[in-house]
């Protein structure tokens, strides 16, 4: 009781002061306010906030004719970098080549005989000294070693949140035009300025390089005469070459497949491809020989040609490391502005960019309509489209703090943080209502405009601390904690206690200060009437 006497007491004298220099501490409130705001440069911004799960996951690609022996190879020397740099890990996996039903593309992973991958589950955070992420910039700097790997990801993120971003990059520029050689022409002038950015990391281009492929090409003139459908051909093709079921073998209730295709000798050259009969609608025909209606070569094609809005596209993506997603998106928009876009071309961002742009958007929706509601609740309250004005002024000293925490801490702009500051928008203006609504309370039983103000503040003092006290302590289990998956909280509980510290210490003095020069005008102009 003796430790809240001595507080009020502090309090009132600290307020009267204030109440005779209100233009002095206004202009210095307000110049620390526009100060604050020039902070706003060195604040990230992110999606989500990195979370360290305890996975690690190495993504490589070898050359589009890579066999699947030498890919096996690079992912048995990719799971050995587990054993030989990483003392944490707890298990770990390798595997390579494709499922029969591509569960992985679907997925938005990549699969193919040349895709070796090898992930690992460290032990529990708080048994190791290094995060998930610097362990992966280690091992990023000895897969690089590796010859033979095309693109390469490694990633420390679980493979639920991979799979949620459809496998994409944090940052990823798309480019749309239909010219796949003007395209790719500019996709490796941006990959160079993705290699240029700092934190930009595991740069990769979507559009794989051309596999080379053999091509049938039928003469269609030819084939026609003969009876010879293209169907048929790409049948016989198919059959000789992939297979056909045609058959079963049932042995006690059990089915099972017959599978027909042409034996590996007469499948592996490509003068075999030209032997290979096909049957002729025409009775008088029979089989004919491929080579006899068609040319067969080799060539270079694309492996996959991607699309959006059902126009072409090849993405250039990047993932960051110890920079935010917004500090690398600014860099390299920045570069992307020089550059010359050929006619019928056009760049745009993608991925967790485009993600968060999104989001932002719909959030600063919510914040809007958040500050138009409590202002009509109060409005409502007070009968008054002053009071509640007066007690607005709490807010923006809210958003300073949360600036300030995010520029000491290194927390950056994201969902969780910017949902802190939603939820601030209704809980700051509690302790500025408290105080102008007891003020207007003595105001009515007779007191004098700074009397008024001075006892209100310190009979409502205890309230306010008492209500800010124990917001500030539930909030610190969030801001505070560092147990498996508490960064994705953590931004949560430092934005609220933050804002919510800052927005209490102005209040107490910056509100009443406001208060009495809107009442003050108004009791002049009062007085200047009744004249």
């Amino acid at each position: 009781e003796k430790l809240f006497n001595a507080v009020e007491s502090f309090y009132g004298r600290l307020l009267g002061r204030a109440l005779r220099n209100r233009k002095k501490i206004l202009a210095g409130l307000l110049a620390v306010f526009f100060a604050s705001l020039a902070l706003l440069r060195f604040v990230g911004t992110d999606l989500f906030p990195d979370v360290d799960t305890g996975e690690l996951d190495i993504r490589v690609a070898l050359d589009e004719s890579a066999r699947l022996e030498e890919s096996e190879k690079v992912a048995l020397r990719l799971e050995n970098l587990y054993s030989n740099l990483v003392p944490e890990k707890r298990d770990d996996y390798a595997f390579t080549g494709e499922t029969e039903q591509g569960i992985g593309v679907v997925l938005g992973m990549e699969e193919g005989p040349n895709i070796a991958e090898s992930g690992a589950k460290l032990i529990d955070k708080e048994k190791r000294k290094r995060s998930a992420k610097e362990i992966a910039a280690v091992l990023r700097k000895e897969v690089k070693k590796i010859p033979g790997i095309e693109r390469m990801t490694v990633t420390a993120t679980s493979m639920t949140s991979q799979v949620l971003m459809g496998g994409g990059k944090q940052v990823e520029v798309e480019i749309i035009g239909h010219d796949m050689a003007v395209t790719d022409a500019l996709a490796r002038k941006v990959k160079e300025i993705f290699e240029k950015t700092p934190g930009a990391v595991d740069i990769r281009v979507s559009r794989k390089k051309p596999r080379a492929e053999v091509w049938v090409r039928m003469d269609r003139q030819k084939a026609a005469e003969l009876g010879v459908s293209t169907a048929a051909v790409a049948s016989a093709l198919r059959t000789a070459y992939y297979g056909n079921e045609a058959t079963k073998f049932r042995d006690a209730g059990d089915d099972f497949d017959i599978f027909v295709r042409l034996d590996r000798e007469n499948r592996s050259t490509l003068e075999g491809i030209g032997e290979i009969m096909v049957p002729s609608m025409r009775p008088d025909v029979g089989l004919v020989k491929l080579k006899n209606i068609a040319r067969i070569e080799e060539a270079l094609g694309p492996v996959e040609i991607n699309r959006k809005d059902r126009e072409r596209i090849v993405k250039v993506g990047a993932d960051t490391y110890k920079r935010s997603l917004g500090e690398v998106k600014a860099d390299v928009e920045k570069e992307l502005a020089k550059l010359d876009i050929p006619p019928g071309m056009s760049i745009t961002f993608g991925g967790e960019v485009e993600e968060q742009q999104k989001t932002f958007r719909d959030l600063s929706t919510l914040l809007i309509v958040g500050i138009i509601l409590v202002y009509m609740v109060m409005v409502s309250q007070f009968e008054s489209l002053k009071t509640p004005f007066i007690i607005a002024f709490s807010v923006p000293f809210a958003f300073i703090g949360v600036i300030w925490a995010f520029y000491l801490t290194g927390v950056t702009l994201s969902i969780m943080s910017f949902m802190g500051i939603i939820l601030l928008v209704g809980v700051v203006v509690n302790n500025a209502i408290v105080l102008v609504d007891y003020t207007n309370i003595l105001r009515a039983r007779g007191l004098n405009l700074f009397e008024a103000i001075r006892q209100g503040g310190s009979n409502r003092l205890r309230p306010v601390l008492m209500t800010t006290i124990t917001t500030l302590f539930g909030m610190m289990p969030l801001a505070f904690s560092r147990g498996q998956g508490a960064e994705m909280w953590r931004p949560f509980g430092i934005t609220v206690i933050a804002g919510l510290a800052l927005s209490t210490l102005v209040t107490l003095i910056l509100v009443p200060i406001i208060y009495s020069l809107f009442e003050e005008r108004a009791e002049s102009k009062t007085r200047s009437h009744e004249k």
